[in-house]
């Protein structure tokens, strides 16, 4: 098996100005739900540019989703309407409506140079459907109301490619924005023909998710090194019978059970290129201690970051390759306690940009707030906005927005 194939037609392939252009982008926002104010949207701060630089010409309706049903920040989006005003520096209209006759006004109304904000689209019963067959998507009343309204449906909700809600893939035609096209284009770099040596660092969350990504690229030769850690690591000491502590093994127990053959057959294939952690290290009343691998059932307690031993070794093995892909943190980032491997190596990776001229891609989450909390966002090769669509990529699954634009290009 083999990656999928992306193919699609830009926005940057047809001409924008003066057309009436609707865009499904992805702005779900970190929202205080007390104040009803959005708290932090890195979402929109990439997507205010966008619309300057490309569409200031165009009259732009913007379609997207804010959390799901029955969450407390299930909002209106009159509030990223406002948002985005901010960053914009120019007007932006919001219709609390998504494809009744409000919406369909305000959208025959809209002037090239203007914005207008639909409705939360979750807030239509029939987008959250998983459509596997799109044209299903393409019948539901709202794609129908809206597609004739306007000249270009340009989706651009990367973070969430791995959906097939109807206004992700029910459009007849349609075509990719600027926030999926830089994602692909990093993405074909290690897809196709990646330079090597190459490494995947893998940390953080969704372990078994990130053991099938790793054991598929090695699998398809193009993988040469992958640091484990986080609960990875855990995943394959365990499996391989050593006893990692209650609290740790207890997240990873469901997955254990279900994959061990699999997870020691691969690790027996790669060893030599599966790099696991010397040390680990545990939280001793807000210091930190570190442990040997063995000592990990005797603390029994969460072992949230790795040690200096473990991070120089990764260094090393960074600095001598031209790609590195970063799904996931070393450490439980979100605690300071846990933080200096994360750190350590967000620096590593800004060396091996700058010396070694290597292609450093970070796959969101965790791992790109650190380099942007240390301002070295813009010295790392790519971040992702969106380490799930990503790590479906990397595992070789199609995801039903690539899928979309291939199979609908405009």
């Amino acid at each position: 098996m083999q990656y999928m194939k992306i193919d699609y037609t830009s926005f940057k392939d047809v001409k924008l100005k003066g057309k009436k252009i609707l865009m499904r982008v992805d702005i779900n926002s970190n929202i205080d739900t007390e104040k009803m104010e959005i708290r932090d949207s890195p979402r929109i701060r990439v997507l205010a540019p966008a619309l300057n630089e490309y569409f200031k010409k165009s009259a732009v309706i913007i379609l997207a989703h804010q959390s799901r049903p029955g969450s407390e920040d299930f909002t209106d989006l009159d509030i990223h309407a406002k948002e985005i005003e901010k960053h914009l520096g120019r007007p932006v209209k919001f219709v609390k409506d998504i494809f009744g006759e409000q919406a369909i006004q305000a959208i025959k109304d809209l002037k090239p140079g203007e914005v207008l904000v639909l409705n939360n689209v979750r807030k239509f019963e029939g987008e959250m459907k998983n459509y596997k067959d799109f044209s299903e998507a393409e019948n539901t009343e709202m794609v129908k109301t809206l597609f004739p309204l306007v000249d270009y449906v340009i989706v651009d909700a990367f973070g969430a490619a791995h959906r097939a809600h109807a206004s992700i893939v029910g459009w007849p035609k349609m075509m990719a924005g600027p926030i999926t096209d830089k994602e692909l284009d990093a993405l074909k770099k290690i897809m196709q023909e990646p330079e090597k040596p190459m490494a995947m660092l893998i940390g953080g969350a969704k372990a078994i998710d990130k053991f099938k990504a790793m054991k598929f690229n090695f699998d398809n030769e193009k993988l040469d090194y992958a640091l484990c850690s986080g609960l990875t690591a855990i995943l394959i000491f365990e499996a391989l019978g050593k006893n990692m502590g209650e609290p740790n093994h207890k997240i990873i127990a469901e997955d254990l059970e279900e994959n061990k053959n699999m997870i020691i057959d691969t690790y027996e294939k790669y060893k030599e290129k599966i790099i696991l952690p010397e040390d680990l290290i545990i939280d001793d009343n807000g210091n930190r201690k570190t442990i040997g691998i063995d000592e990990a059932g005797t603390y029994n307690t969460t072992t949230g970051d790795i040690g200096q031993k473990t991070v120089d070794k990764f260094n090393e093995i960074l600095m001598k390759c031209k790609t590195i892909v970063a799904n996931g943190p070393p450490g439980i980032f979100e605690k300071e306690v846990f933080r200096k491997a994360t750190n350590e190596i967000v620096d590593t990776m800004v060396a091996a940009t700058k010396k070694n001229k290597a292609l450093t891609i970070i796959g969101g989450g965790e791992m790109g707030a650190a380099a942007s909390m240390a301002g070295k966002a813009e010295d790392v090769s790519f971040i992702s906005t969106a380490g799930g669509a990503m790590l479906e990529i990397l595992s070789g699954n199609d995801l039903p927005m690539i899928r979309a634009l291939r199979e609908k290009k405009a």
